[in-house]
């Protein structure tokens, strides 16, 4: 890939709905075909959250813009606050949830485009995932 660059403004972003939260695809697949990493921000509102799920062939770091996380990375626990992140590598299963009272922010970055298709797996009704947050 030569040298490339894409601006992306804040309202020329692609919007999606997604049960428990709001995602804000500045880099997505649909958007820019050629890129090595993807980006979204993610909005969720108290109490709810991205259930537990895998990407099997893609790495995935979170960045805490606003908020509080309660970030689950297969069976451990940490509340993540503006500033903290994770790194999180293809195959290992994670949840996010909104543990505070205000609107959760966080910036998700994925990699590589090559694991795009693979998807996300969801994994919350499989144990012991299903019995974590009871």
């Amino acid at each position: 890939m030569g040298k490339y660059w894409k601006f992306t403004d804040q309202n020329d972003v692609l919007y999606e709905k997604v049960e428990g939260r709001e995602h804000f695809w500045h880099y997505h697949p649909s958007i820019l075909k050629d890129a090595e990493s993807y980006m979204v921000k993610v909005v969720v509102k108290p109490q709810d959250g991205h259930h537990f799920h895998v990407h099997p062939e893609m790495h995935e770091i979170l960045f805490v813009v606003r908020g509080q996380a309660e970030q689950w990375i297969e069976d451990e626990v940490q509340i993540l606050e503006p500033g903290d992140s994770v790194y999180i590598d293809a195959g290992v299963v994670h949840a996010t949830f909104n543990s505070g009272s205000e609107d959760l922010e966080f910036l998700a970055i994925l990699s590589p485009p090559s694991g795009w298709q693979a998807g996300t797996v969801d994994m919350s009704k499989e144990k012991p995932y299903s019995q974590y947050r009871t």
